[in-house]
């Protein structure tokens, strides 16, 4: 479930056709489009700047990903490259250059099929809409294991069915150089304004992101979004536009990060989205 840009609440999957809620009143369902695929059982969902992926899932898994545009007038689903391999059971991770990780599940059919483990991790880039292979971890992370980005942009990979491990992924973009680094961001920012960051490196910067706290279960991250805000440039300042309302920034906490023009992410700050009537 995501809430889409209009206020209205929008479900994807797993099943192939997707559903709008309107909650004004007692509320209505309406019947959205249906995916290309077909079912996606454990395979994630994520929200980017309004366009929704799904990533594999099924069974037997698939390695196809769709994409779906909540902004336009009428959204319909679209094949987009698909991964490396098929999985389901697996977990994808929003990165602060807003890219996809992917890390974890099986390729193999059945319910959490861990003697066709997927070990490798790859990324995708919606930009130039490639997938990257990377570097595998050590142990099978299936049903019930989650993955959730830290505040220095690693990514905390742990758990599955009686497994009580943890791994920690380093993403390429942490091996590119020095950080940008926040000398100050406001604590509390409302839609609808425009606020100041104080950063030595603001001639370098070239995006400034928001990714909501991570709350996994199930391959789903069920409050993962990604929001990149427009910006202007000043001597050691960036001056920043807000979501224009809480139906792209939910009320609640976020991690605020720069990413410069080497593709290095800033330690992502704490920032709380306040309501906005």
């Amino acid at each position: 479930m995501f809430l889409a840009p209009n206020g209205r609440l929008f479900l994807a999957g797993p099943q192939r056709v997707s559903r709008f809620m309107d909650p004004a009143g007692t509320g209505a369902w309406v019947t959205g489009p249906s995916s290309n695929y077909g079912t996606r059982s454990y395979g994630p969902a994520v929200y980017l700047d309004g366009r929704v992926l799904l990533i594999g899932g099924g069974d037997p898994p698939t390695a196809t990903v769709e994409q779906l545009d909540l902004n336009a007038a009428s959204p319909v689903w679209r094949y987009v490259a698909p991964m490396s391999t098929a999985r389901r059971q697996h977990n994808a991770t929003l990165l602060p250059d807003g890219t996809v990780l992917v890390t974890g599940g099986s390729r193999g059919s059945g319910f959490d099929n861990k003697s066709t483990p997927v070990f490798h991790a790859e990324v995708y880039d919606p930009v130039t809409n490639r997938w990257t292979r990377l570097a595998s971890n050590s142990l099978y992370r299936g049903y019930h294991a989650t993955a959730v980005l830290l505040p220095d942009g690693r990514v905390l990979s742990a758990g599955g069915r009686n497994a009580n491990s943890a791994e920690i992924f380093s993403p390429p973009y942490l091996f590119k150089g020095a950080r940008p680094v926040v000398s100050s961001v406001p604590d509390v920012v409302s839609p609808r304004t425009t606020f100041t960051i104080s950063t030595p490196d603001a001639g370098r910067v070239t995006k400034v992101t928001l990714i909501a706290l991570g709350s996994v279960t199930h391959a789903f991250d069920q409050n993962q979004r990604l929001l990149t805000l427009p910006f202007t440039r000043g001597s050691g300042v960036l001056t920043v536009t807000a979501p224009a309302s809480n139906n792209l920034a939910p009320p609640g906490y976020y991690q605020l990060f720069l990413v410069n023009d080497a593709g290095v992410p800033s330690v992502g700050r704490m920032v709380r989205i306040a309501p906005v009537p």
